[in-house]
């Protein structure tokens, strides 16, 4: 059962989504607002899995409530809805799961089942094959997809990628990451680019299609690879861990790996 806050200027099409995503699927909706000030108010006090929020919304849009709610520290996917396509170009722009145009039907709620079941990494039983990545953590560190190298949106993505792999299952302390990854930024763009950063991973595990979750846990986060990482053999007997990265976080576990 997802849990959602949706927000919308327009009382009708707010109560009409709200019915829709509770009848048509697995969604609770825990929180509507009709203002996007009282929503920046309230979301932090809630317990959710996704933000529905109306773009085109006067005196603050959903754009600019997404981007403040990124910056305050939620972390959870957006799905923007709009009246009007060209909208989606900037949606992807913030922290944008997807977007949908306005009226929704049955069929736009069970594709938000599935997005959201792919974002979350749960959507797996399905599958007949197994996917996975195969990592070199010695030497020339890589990620790689059958013959493919994986291409990171950024590179902290992918610091944070090995970071995570390298703690696999052990809950990550969300300011001990920043020390280790954003030394000397200060802690509220940090913290920002922290949950940017988990969300272009998480967006890049779904396109990749492999069954890795990262799950917030209180003021962490732990990541759950199910199997799908194949670690590969060193090259050579004397390479460093992620030597070809020069992470400076990465020498003190050299000896744990």
């Amino acid at each position: 059962m997802w849990k959602v806050i949706i927000v919308e200027d327009e009382k009708a099409i707010l109560g009409l989504h709200a019915r829709f995503l509770e009848t048509y699927g697995p969604f609770q909706i825990v929180g509507c607002f009709e203002s996007p000030f009282d929503a920046l108010q309230e979301i932090p006090k809630l317990d959710l899995d996704a933000l529905l929020l109306d773009i085109e919304m006067p005196r603050m849009t959903g754009l600019q409530l997404a981007q403040s709610l990124v910056e305050n520290g939620i972390d959870v996917p957006v799905i923007f809805t709009t009246a009007h396509q060209q909208y989606a170009v900037q949606a992807f722009r913030v922290q944008a799961l997807d977007y949908i145009l306005k009226p929704m039907t049955p069929n736009t709620v069970k594709q938000l089942d599935e997005r959201l079941q792919k974002y979350y990494g749960q959507k797996q039983k399905q599958q007949t094959h197994k996917n996975e990545l195969y990592v070199q953590l010695y030497g020339e560190a890589y990620v790689k997809k059958g013959e493919q190298i994986a291409k990171w949106p950024t590179r902290i993505t992918e610091e944070l990628f090995y970071y995570f792999l390298l703690h696999e299952n052990k809950l990550c302390l969300k300011w001990r990451i920043i020390d280790d990854l954003w030394t000397h930024v200060e802690e509220k763009r940090a913290l920002s680019n922290l949950y940017n950063t988990i969300y272009r991973m998480r967006q890049l595990f779904m396109e990749l299609d492999v069954p890795i979750m990262i799950d917030r846990i209180n003021d962490g986060y732990m990541m759950n690879t199910n199997n799908s990482i194949v670690i590969e053999p060193k090259e050579k007997p004397d390479a460093l861990l992620l030597e070809s990265k020069g992470y400076l976080w990465a020498y003190h576990l050299d000896s744990i790996v």
